[in-house]
């Protein structure tokens, strides 16, 4: 028997929880993104709404990118348009559009599994769950 307890319930309970707070889609694209821009600085790139006479520029396009995985969603007409690739030495070997809970699970997944090894991906999990 293990003393490490297994972490897919814990995935699967921030996943819900995550998703639960996507209630209003805008808002929640906006607070993911802020939250995962200040707890990974250097991974992450957000892509804003242009305009001259806008007040805000909200977030259009998040890109994250954690370790060989590379996350990127995209709020477009109220929906959020997710895609995951997986990369070796900079050559893309898979590329998948997911739906936003299948994109949230696997980067909480890749999130966690960082976690272990570096205090950014451990901070950037944290934030997701507060």
């Amino acid at each position: 028997m293990s003393d490490v307890p297994s972490s897919e319930p814990d995935l699967d309970a921030l996943t819900a929880s995550l998703r639960a707070d996507a209630s209003d889609i805008g808002v929640f694209f906006q607070v993911l993104g802020g939250k995962l821009v200040d707890t990974m600085p250097g991974a992450v790139e957000l892509e804003r709404e242009g305009g001259l006479f806008k007040k805000d520029h909200p977030i259009k396009r998040i890109v994250i990118h954690a370790g060989d995985d590379v996350f990127e969603a995209e709020l477009r007409h109220g929906a959020v348009m997710c895609r995951h690739a997986h990369a070796v030495r900079g050559i893309t070997l898979r590329s998948e559009e997911t739906g936003l809970d299948q994109w949230l699970r696997a980067l909480v997944g890749v999130l966690a599994g960082q976690a272990q090894s570096s205090a950014q991906a451990s901070a950037a999990l944290r934030s997701l769950v507060t």
